[in-house]
Order: structure tokens, then sequence, then C-alpha cells
């Protein structure tokens, strides 16, 4: 681990998890810190006080002369940049800074970097399943789970890095092992101006990085940069490249003409857990995992929760969890891998606050693929309009659960896959599973 050497003054702008824990980081290292968070009560707040008592903190408003004074701003990716007393203490000179910069200047070991628009907190599961089976010293975490300097604390050789677009904003050139875009669809137009910025927010973690690992299939995953590459995708691969090829009569995942692991192994259902699948053995074998350990976990790797989560079977009916499908991109990957092992028995539950997304690419999949579509929530009435006449509107997720079970039969799939933010009806997209779940459990 390398040292701070020099004395500063840091302000940490917002709190939450990410912000204490680069208090905890710098204070450690006898760094000056304040904190300032827009929020009155941000959370975080009591332990704060607790434990750094020492530590100045602002709630409410600030101003740029605030941020000013500061010798390094260290900003938690919820808070926009664009903010006007941020933009202005940028604007002034002040130097920027975040978590994932200082984990970076203090971390020793192969690193791992993972984003996307969807599948991210999948595949970066998966690699760290496959580091585990293999004995590594290994850590993950980043957007997903623990925060990136948290990891700090335990020893390891290998960083595993989910990456948000908002944590890649101010991501200066880092040198990686691997990066990978797993795929660009729309989200988070309420914080971007254009789809395009928010792809190039995510173009960003292809600078430094050893190799890059893209998506064939989506050509906005691909660099301009001139960085050794491997791609995956689900057709027949080039050579040292990651796909599917016809192997004793049956399907199997290839790393070039090598056949690796009949697809029907793959423990997670969906042709795009097949996508996943291909995306975490090409990163696992960018940092040199065992083929042994890596099949093994394609094998057994059962997945995350609110992730196109199978929750039960009740007669005859299958019940998937996709309440993490945030956005029009994750839900098109739920539709298109459930709905094509069975086109037509598929019962999509959608809806919710919809981030300015255009649904439109939803049409011809959904149509195709589902029997029936249940629209709920703040923009319902936008997905019954752009879906069309498959789509019956309800007003509450809880309706459109009712309606769906009364509807399907034996050999169907209900399937919540909100394509929106949950806010409107829920307390966040777990809150929004777990009252799905329940309602499945509580089924005779």
């Amino acid at each position: 681990m390398k040292p701070i050497t020099a004395q500063r003054d840091y302000l940490v702008v917002g709190l939450g998890a990410t912000g204490l824990s680069c208090v905890r980081f710098l204070r450690a290292r006898g760094q000056g810190v304040a904190v300032v968070d827009s929020r009155a009560e941000p959370p975080g707040r009591d332990v704060l006080q607790r434990d750094f008592p020492e530590v100045e903190l602002t709630t409410g408003a600030f101003s740029a002369d605030q941020l000013k004074q500061a010798d390094i701003l260290v900003m938690s990716p919820g808070v926009p940049l664009a903010t006007p007393a941020i933009k202005a203490a940028i604007d002034a000179g002040v130097p920027v800074t975040s978590d994932i910069e200082l984990f970076h200047q203090a971390f020793d070991g192969r690193l791992v970097l993972i984003t996307g628009s969807n599948a991210k907190s999948t595949v970066t599961s998966w690699v760290a399943d496959m580091a585990r089976l293999s004995r590594q010293a290994y850590v993950v975490g980043g957007n997903l789970g623990k925060p990136a300097l948290e990891l700090l604390e335990e020893p390891a050789d290998l960083a595993i890095l989910e990456l948000s677009s908002f944590q890649l904003e101010l991501l200066p050139p880092m040198i990686s092992d691997v990066a990978t875009i797993l795929n660009v669809s729309e989200d988070h137009l309420d914080r971007y101006d254009s789809f395009d910025a928010y792809r190039e927010a995510k173009l960003r973690i292809y600078r430094g990085a050893k190799q890059v690992v893209f998506n064939r299939a989506d050509a906005l995953t691909q660099t301009p940069l001139e960085t050794p590459e491997v791609s995956f995708g689900l057709d027949q691969p080039a050579a040292g490249h990651f796909g599917l090829v016809q192997h004793d009569g049956e399907e199997w995942l290839a790393q070039g003409d090598q056949p690796l692991l009949p697809s029907r192994e793959v423990a997670l259902p969906g042709r795009h857990n097949l996508v996943n699948a291909l995306a975490s053995l090409a990163l696992g074998s960018a940092v040199d995992l065992p083929h042994v350990a890596m099949l093994e976990s394609l094998r057994s790797f059962k997945g995350l929760p609110h992730r196109c989560e199978w929750v039960a079977t009740k007669a005859g009916v299958r019940y998937v969890n996709d309440s993490k499908g945030t956005n029009v991109g994750a839900t098109l990957a739920a539709v298109e891998g459930l709905g094509r092992e069975a086109p037509g028995r598929l019962i999509l539950l959608v809806g919710g606050q919809g981030k300015d997304a255009d649904f439109a690419p939803l049409t011809k999949p959904v149509n195709e693929l589902c029997k029936s579509v249940f629209a709920y929530g703040e923009d319902g009435d936008v997905l019954a309009s752009v879906i069309g006449p498959l789509t019956q509107r309800v007003e509450r997720m809880e309706d459109a659960f009712a309606a769906a079970v009364s509807q399907a039969i034996e050999g169907d799939t209900v399937l919540l896959s909100p394509a929106c933010a949950s806010f409107d009806q829920f307390r966040n997209f777990e809150h929004r599973g777990d009252v799905f779940r329940a309602q499945v459990e509580a089924l005779s």
C-alpha cells in the first residue's frame, strides 16, 4: 500500500457510505478533513460525529466560497459536478478527486474494472466468485457492496471494482490490468445532458487499461484507443476471443475454436446470462485465473438478488424478480434472455419512474416474446402507449402482480423487470423486489 506523503486539507462533498470511507482513509493518514452535504440529515452523520468528532460537518446549503478554501475536493459519486457551487470551485482551480482515485493511488495489486448500463453487478460478482474458487487473495466492491477505500483494510493482490458512470466522471487515466464496458443503453438521462455525455463517462474506464474487454454486439462499448482488445458475444469468436460454437452436436462456450463448457451447464438461466458468463471468462482470463476454477464457477454461481432471480414456481408458473431492471436496456436483456426460451409465455410487469428514458426499444421484442404486459406507476401510461395493445394499465405493482397471477397458466413466466426507477412507490429497487417476492411466497 502506497502512503500519502503530503499534508493537505481535504473537503469531502457528500457523506453517506462513500464519504465516510473517505474520511476514515484520510484521517488514518493524518490529513485534514471537513465534510459538506446538501442534505439536512445525511446518512452516516451519527457515525461521523461519534468516530470523528474533530471533523467539521456542514449540512444544508454550501457555497462556492466554502469549497474554494479546500486544498482538494473529494467528490462522492451521487453529487453532480454541475452543481453551481462545485462548478464554480472547479472553475476557480480547486483540484478534485474521488474515492476511486485515492484507492488506485494506494493499491498495489492487479486491478479489474467493470462498468456497463446493465449486468455490471452480476459480472463483478461472477469474476469475484471465480477468484474465490481460484483461492486468490481478492477484494470486490466499489459501486457494489463495500466502498473502494474500505477494501484497503483487507490483504489482497487482486481488486475487482464495479464502477458507475458517476464514479467514472472523475476517473483519471488509471492503470488497470483489464477494463470492460459490458453494454451501453439509455440511463441516468436525468443527470446527463445527452446520451453521448453518458457514454463518454463510461469510456473513461478504458484510459490506462492494459487490456480492454468489449461486447461484439454493442459497438458503443468499443474503444477508440490503441489498446489490446478481447471481445465477447453470442456468435462464433475469432481466435483468442470468447463466444459460442457448436461441438459434439450442442452449443458450447468457447475461446476461439476451443470449446470450454456446454452452455446448458451454465447455472444462471437466460441467453443474456451466457453473455455475462462469456464476459466473466474474458475478464478472469485477463488476470490469469485458472480455467478449472472459472468453469466451476460457471456451473455453480447462482447470481444476485433482484437480478433475474428465480423466486419460485407455483402451480407451474415461474416467477422471476428482476427489480434491478431499472432501465430499458436491463428489461430488454431480461425479456430477450427469458422470452426466447419460450416465446409467448412471458407475462411482464413494468413501471415506475422512467428517468426521461426512451421506451421505444421495448416495443418490438416485448410484442414478439410476451403474452401480456401490465404497466403501473408514474410512467405506466407512457409505457402502455409505447408498447401498445398488449399492455393493460394498473395503478400499483401489487395490482400488476394480481392481474398477472389471474392470467398465468402452467408453463408461463411472470417477470418483474420494471425498466424504471422505484421511488414513486418504493424506497428502492430492493424494497420493490422484496414486495414482489413476498407476493409470490404468499401464493398457495
